[in-house]
């Protein structure tokens, strides 16, 4: 018998239809998401900023009960609060952890558990990167980049999964990127990274499926996809340039100057209402894939029907 999974190559994306924000894009126009998310409770990594605090914002917008996390306290309190004011009928907290300190990471869940309930959702959202050429990488930095990117993600996962295969139900969501797919220069450590939570998510999806299918005979009921958010200007377009490019590398950020001039604009809210629409259950033909939020999440899926 042949071994479950599938060894099928994902399919080419570049003759899906472009999209650049949810304001115009009808699979996952905000309206449609109101109080889906009502009485659940979502959990986003690296919400204090950026494309995290944004999806976090989504998730209230659609019902869901939000928990805020990041390491930077003062970045934590204003997400917090921001999302408190726009969505005064939800519940929201913001806890301060380091993704790379295991017990910062169990007193997270502990705590979103105990504040707001059992988490339904799981956005694995906290990255970094640095553009720099391998040959000039320290290596303490090179694998930190992997700790943040590749182990945090998958050791949150180990620590939330067990809540969620109790109940059967419940959706995982990475942050991916373009770079687990293309050979993008400058960026071994954070490729390596998003290519292997990518391959986790697909792998861990055929386990999780084959465990409730041998273990009880019966389906199961959670759903994970790694998704590229597109190429949104956060202040990783800053702090991704260390002084050591700048100083000794400098065609690489003329490089990526001339890229982004050839680049589409997309806005935040791409990402952001995917994930909404992902855990709505909408996406069901889409468990395990990469997604990217810049092609028609609902051309995508027909290619695996």
């Amino acid at each position: 018998m042949a071994p479950p999974g599938n060894a099928a190559a994902p399919p080419a994306l570049s003759k899906l239809t472009l999209r650049q924000s949810a304001l115009n894009y009808p699979a996952i126009k905000p309206g449609q998401f109101h109080n889906t998310g009502c009485g659940r409770v979502c959990l986003v990594t690296g919400s204090g900023r950026g494309i995290g605090k944004e999806i976090a914002r989504s998730f209230a917008r659609s019902g869901y009960h939000v928990a805020v996390t990041a390491r930077n306290a003062a970045e934590v309190e204003a997400s917090c609060e921001e999302i408190k004011a726009c969505c005064p009928d939800i519940k929201a907290v913001g806890i301060v952890a380091d993704g790379c300190k295991h017990s910062d990471m169990e007193m997270l869940v502990a705590k979103v558990n105990e504040e707001l309930g059992m988490i339904d959702v799981l956005v694995c959202n906290a990255g970094t990167n640095t553009f720099m050429p391998f040959t000039m990488t320290d290596p303490k930095d090179w694998w930190y980049s992997l700790e943040i990117n590749l182990k945090s993600p998958t050791e949150l996962t180990r620590l939330v999964l067990p809540q969620m295969r109790k109940r059967n139900s419940g959706t995982i969501i990475y942050t991916s990127s373009r770079a687990a797919v293309a050979d993008l220069p400058w960026t071994t450590a954070y490729g390596a990274g998003k290519t292997g939570i990518t391959r986790f998510a697909a792998v861990l999806q055929v386990e999780l499926d084959e465990m409730a299918r041998i273990e009880s005979g019966s389906e199961n009921g959670i759903s994970l996809f790694s998704i590229h958010p597109g190429e949104i200007e956060t202040s990783l377009h800053t702090t991704g340039f260390p002084e050591q490019t700048h100083r000794s590398a400098p065609y690489i950020i003329e490089h990526m100057k001339e890229l982004d001039k050839k680049r589409p604009k997309f806005d935040i809210s791409l990402p952001a209402w995917t994930c909404v629409y992902l855990a709505s259950g909408k996406g069901a033909k889409l468990r395990g894939k990469y997604v990217d939020c810049t092609r028609d999440i609902e051309e995508a899926a027909k290619l695996y029907t």
